[in-house]
């Protein structure tokens, strides 16, 4: 089964969010990224492979 988020679910979700004080400003209102660091840097690449190569 595949579950999305449906506007429904979310109108009754807000009520309880803004009683709880979890309610911000349109400002301060931004998406979250749950995979925002998906990729390694050059650098972080190199620290990888150089350790692996050390542990043999």
């Amino acid at each position: 089964m595949h579950a999305m988020p449906t506007a429904q679910a979310l109108l009754r979700l807000a009520p309880v969010a803004f009683e709880q004080g979890l309610a911000v400003t349109p400002e301060d209102a931004l998406p979250i990224y749950i995979r925002d660091k998906v990729a390694q840097t050059t650098q972080e690449r190199e620290q990888i492979k150089l350790a692996s190569t050390m542990s043999i």
